[in-house]
């Protein structure tokens, strides 16, 4: 028994958002976001989020940049129409600078759900939830705790 057309779509759906996380995010291809993310993608939810390739691109460096060896891990995939839903846990090593936190060399883990939707085999919106904020905390007081031992090791 054959795919229904919505089965064969769904499937094209998954293999673009499959593709953005192995080829760019995991991949470090920024480049090739032209070809994943449609001219006005918008992601809801993250501030005034990134628009467009251009946006996403300066958002997936910086990140690399903070965490070198960043990989997102896809735990769970579903579409359904125009619309893809993951779970993904995602790891880096934080030895760059992020969000005014100096390296602190730790190895740290979040998790996120993301829902995504694709039109003409690209992304167009983008809707996430994450709780990075905890490993922001995590890494401020790692900071912190640094920057106190330095200061005691000085005086």
């Amino acid at each position: 028994m054959g795919m229904t057309a919505d089965q064969d779509i769904a499937t094209s759906n998954k293999a673009v958002v499959e593709r953005l996380v192995r080829d760019i995010v995991n991949g470090g291809q920024v480049e090739l976001l032209d070809e994943v993310l449609a001219d006005d993608f918008v992601a809801h939810g993250v501030g005034s989020g990134p628009a467009g390739p251009d946006g996403m691109r300066g958002l997936i460096t910086t990140w690399r940049a903070a965490f070198p060896d960043w990989q997102d891990h896809i735990d769970e995939i579903v579409a359904e129409g125009d619309l893809v839903v993951l779970k993904i846990t995602a790891r880096g090593t934080h030895d760059g600078p992020l969000l005014g936190i100096d390296p602190t060399g730790e190895a740290v883990q979040w998790g996120m759900i993301e829902m995504v939707r694709v039109a003409d085999g690209k992304i167009t919106e983008q809707w996430g939830y994450s709780d990075f904020a905890e490993v922001v905390r995590h890494l401020r007081k790692v900071a912190a705790s640094k920057t106190e031992q330095q200061t005691q090791q000085e005086a």
